[in-house]
């Protein structure tokens, strides 16, 4: 097979190793050897396994740090309710079907079981490298194991997954299940190994821009091997000029919590807000705006201090803001840590991400239909009216738009996701007819 460039080991076996190897096979057979164990879990103790790890997570300080503002999105995610929920939601409203053949109507003569696929293999953007635990979670507990490509700066997720290994519950003992769950990383050039991974996958998870989706996507697969792709995302906000005028201060502090929990870098993160405004007269907008920047400020001094940017990330910003002085009118901090940017323009802006938000007016909502395409991933939609509400909806994502939530929840994880389920993806559909 040629000559292989070294790869890293980072965790198998349920042990940090850090080490370079030649032999990722020789990884994977050991990995997978551990797919019987798995499948015999009952799927109920591998919840509460999940449910008492999210509360080790929110009660562990160095975890809490390591997570930062995204902690509370996994915590509620991995709780028993939820998980519960989102395989009802992705399983035809039987998750015991994970477990053992049932049936999923009336005709008990033919039973369904969701098998897994085998080897999930996990390609980690390394702007939101966190995002990625939502995908190990749901191949998990499908009953797949992990084979985590991880980024270049993969030191936080290797320790919130190593994690693991301080719970357990009484069927379920953090150190077995941290051993179905493999971290390597894998040098960008390291075409071989990254043609390895990819051939042993039963199903290929990946997350990233649209450089790295597309050079995955380039590799050799298995012919059954199924693709889930979280690729690159735009995402915007739509008010109509009903709860602009009633609740703009409440929407105002929930547009800063979407903006700032992941700093844009989620495909989920607003980048423009439309503001329904029948008139030429801005005042309301400016208005709308000031309370924007003001609760920018708060969530950014109270609740998520922004990180420090890169010297080119702040040129980005500082001529956004010097371009927007001459062509609309900005609100921003002293520094770079945030920006909120008015103008009349119309259709998207450009994204700057790093907490830079586009505030514009438009006077038919219908008009958004008519720019809408196929990367559009969540839309945070503050209709006052029922009927309205689904109109819009209607009219807006048949041309693109997977997902339309309320303000201040735009940056929760939940199915479905990029417009599919992705736990659904996860397992293959066994019918079993019976005498």
């Amino acid at each position: 097979m040629g000559i292989h460039l070294q790869f890293r080991n980072i965790l198998s076996n349920g042990v940090i190793n850090e080490n370079l190897e030649n032999d990722i096979l020789k990884v994977i057979n050991h990995l997978n050897e551990k797919q019987s164990w798995l499948h015999q879990l009952s799927i109920d103790d591998i919840i509460e396994f999940f449910d008492e790890l999210g509360t080790f997570w929110k009660n562990e300080t160095n975890i809490h740090n390591k997570f930062g503002p995204s902690l509370q999105h996994i915590v509620n995610f991995l709780s028993k309710e939820n998980l519960m929920k989102e395989l009802s939601l992705s399983l035809r409203g039987k998750y015991k079907v994970l477990d053992t053949f049932c049936p999923l109507d009336n005709n008990t003569k033919r039973l369904y079981h969701a098998q897994p696929r085998g080897l999930s293999v996990h390609w980690i953007a390394g702007n939101v490298a966190i995002l990625g635990i939502f995908s190990i979670v749901q191949a998990l507990l499908t009953k797949n194991v992990c084979l985590v490509k991880v980024p270049h700066e993969y030191s936080i997720l290797k320790d919130i997954i190593f994690s693991i290994s301080n719970v357990s519950t009484k069927k379920i003992y953090g150190k077995d299940l941290l051993q179905c769950i493999t971290l390597v990383y894998i040098e960008k050039n390291d075409l071989e190994n990254q043609k390895i991974i990819s051939l042993e996958a039963d199903t290929r998870i990946a997350w990233g821009g649209q450089d790295a989706i597309e050079s995955i996507l380039s590799l050799g697969k298995k012919f059954y091997t199924e693709d889930i792709v979280y690729g690159p995302k735009y995402s915007y906000a739509i008010i109509d000029e009903k709860s602009i005028s009633e609740r703009k201060e409440l929407l105002a502090q929930k547009l800063a919590l979407d903006v700032s929990v992941f700093d844009q870098y989620a495909c989920n993160s607003p980048h423009t807000i439309f503001v329904e405004h029948s008139d030429e007269n801005l005042d309301e907008l400016r208005i709308f705006s000031k309370m924007v920047a003001d609760a920018m400020d708060s969530v950014n001094r109270l609740l998520i201090p922004k990180k420090p940017v890169s010297d080119n990330k702040a040129m980005d910003i500082l001529s956004l803001r010097t371009e927007y002085d001459m062509k609309g009118e900005v609100f921003c901090s002293e520094n770079t840590d945030w920006t909120v940017i008015l103008s009349d323009e119309e259709g998207f802006a450009e994204p700057c991400f790093s907490r830079v938000v586009f505030i514009r007016p438009i006077k038919n909502i219908n008009n958004i239909s008519k720019k809408h395409n196929r990367k559009i991933q969540s839309i945070g939609m503050e209709i006052a009216d029922n009927e309205k509400l689904i109109h819009y909806a209607d009219e807006i994502t048949k041309n693109g738009g997977d997902r339309c939530s309320k303000m201040g929840m735009m940056s929760l994880f939940s199915s479905p996701w990029d417009g599919m389920f992705a736990i659904d993806r996860l397992v293959r559909w066994i019918p079993l007819d019976i005498n």
